[in-house]
């Protein structure tokens, strides 16, 4: 388990492309919430940059720049304007704005991350149960890759896991324990087969993460079950 950026040979990776989607939305996010990450990322798509100067260039396909303008077009085409509001009186308009209300709570909650995380979330806008004090929110799927945020209330925490895989833990709010170490905002946790651990958020604050994976995870003891089975029905 470590705590340092995720290193030279997946900024560079970042820059050529070569990375999933939710690999690519860790890099992002990291470089937006740690400097020494942002500049590492620049240089590796200075360097990359420079090597692709070096290809000659490939003409486009005839009717390119017309079908981009077209999906432009399409685009905004389809954004709707909102309609008129309504004076509240029933319990029922009161009902919907006290959920109004919550709703809009959880929205400034989302309204706070980095942008590249924020604006997937704000996408999906739908936090999943995942256990008492926790919810999950799966932003995107590449392969058997996937990046979730993870929500964990003060105090509560995951059940305790192992991986078949890497994963990568990027806390944005709050902070968390694991048993091994301690995780602040800005902080990554990055996990292999050889570790198991339970990520506990410390009181105080709400800690969200964005969890990024390339396989599932193989929850142990006796919560193992119940997660197992909510991943299933999701």
């Amino acid at each position: 388990m470590t705590n340092h950026p995720l290193g030279d040979e997946i900024y560079i990776a970042y820059a050529a492309g070569a990375l999933s989607a939710p690999m690519r939305l860790l890099v992002e996010t990291q470089a937006a919430v740690r400097n020494e990450v942002r500049e590492e990322c620049e240089l590796a798509e200075a360097a990359a940059g420079a090597l692709l100067e070096q290809i000659p260039p490939a003409g486009l396909e005839p009717g390119a720049l017309d079908q981009v303008f077209a999906a432009i077009d399409a685009e905004r085409a389809s954004l709707g304007e909102a309609g008129a509001m309504r004076a509240v009186g029933s319990s029922d308009e009161r009902r919907d704005v006290s959920a109004a209300s919550a709703a809009g709570r959880a929205i400034e909650e989302l309204l706070s991350l980095p942008g590249s995380v924020r604006d997937h979330a704000l996408e999906v806008g739908q936090w999943n149960f995942a256990g008492p004090g926790v919810r999950r929110m799966e932003l995107m799927r590449d392969g058997s890759a996937k990046a979730e945020l993870i929500r964990l209330e003060p105090g509560r925490g995951v059940p305790r896991h192992g991986h078949d895989c890497r994963e990568f833990t990027l806390v944005l709010t709050g902070a968390f324990h694991d048993g091994l170490n301690r995780y602040g905002a800005g902080e990554l946790c990055t996990a292999d087969p050889s570790l198991e651990h339970k990520p506990v958020a410390e009181e105080g604050e709400v800690c969200i993460a964005l969890a990024v994976t390339d396989g599932p995870l193989a929850f142990t003891g006796p919560l193992g079950w119940v997660q197992r089975a909510i991943g299933a029905l999701s």
